[in-house]
């Protein structure tokens, strides 16, 4: 069961996001709106799951945290919380300077997620159930491996795939079959999982352990599978055009 809930509550919550960002932009307004409701009463939740060791506790805290984390995304995606620049740029030959661009194009994004992450964290403090916190921190770290990799180059991610309002971030996407970062990232990922996996399956875990370690560690892989999705070769039409490295 738990695996049966990680798996269809990550793709049901990220589906709903692609299907509302995909929405003609005077529908976002309301759509965001919507998802802030339900943002702040994840953020209730967590708060509400806080001391609760059950069964209940863990599938609550695990719900609410992919849920605040399904906000933090559609606010990007949607343009509301992106970076202070939002017009094209000029390709430039320095990593360095492209990273920093790529940092200022999406600045606010990731001080919302930061923020979030505290809010989360505070309300977690010292309690017996921390599962909202852990989830929306290993979302976020998962976010920031697949972003990482796109920058320093993946074979099968394309531009196209952005809001019309984002497609000028596509200057910063290049395509390699491989970057350094890759196996750090897919190396790291296998270990948490292993080390939440082997949490959940210990002899002396109690219920409440056994359904947290192994919806986190389910949901590890899912983040897994979309960093190494990067670096399959494009298939379909809907990768048929690749953005070449310039770099």
């Amino acid at each position: 069961m738990p695996l049966l809930y990680a798996l269809v509550l990550w793709w049901v919550s990220t589906a709903i996001i692609i299907l509302l960002y995909r929405l003609p932009q005077r529908t976002y307004r309301l759509s965001f709106a919507a998802l802030t409701a339900v943002g702040l009463a994840s953020l209730y939740g967590v708060w509400l799951a806080r001391d609760d060791t059950g069964m209940l506790g863990a599938y609550l805290g695990f719900t609410c945290g992919t849920l605040l984390w399904g906000w933090q995304l559609a606010g990007f995606y949607m343009g509301f919380v992106t970076g202070p620049r939002q017009e094209p740029l000029v390709w430039h030959p320095s990593s360095f300077v492209r990273f920093g661009q790529a940092v200022h194009a999406s600045l606010h994004h990731e001080l919302a997620a930061l923020a979030g992450a505290v809010v989360v964290a505070a309300l977690s403090w010292d309690a017996a159930n921390q599962t909202g916190w852990w989830t929306y921190l290993l979302l976020w770290l998962m976010h920031l491996a697949a972003k990482i990799n796109i920058f320093l180059g993946a074979r099968n991610f394309h531009a196209g795939l952005l809001p019309d309002h984002l497609r000028h971030l596509g200057i910063f996407f290049r395509y390699r079959p491989m970057n350094l970062f890759f196996p750090l990232s897919v190396t790291a990922a296998v270990v948490v999982a292993t080390l939440l996996a082997r949490w959940a399956l210990h002899p002396d875990a109690t219920d409440f352990e056994a359904v947290v370690g192994t919806l986190l560690s389910f949901l590890t892989l899912l983040g897994l599978l979309e960093i190494w999705l990067l670096m399959t070769p494009p298939v379909g039409a809907m990768w048929g055009e690749r953005r070449v490295d310039v770099g």
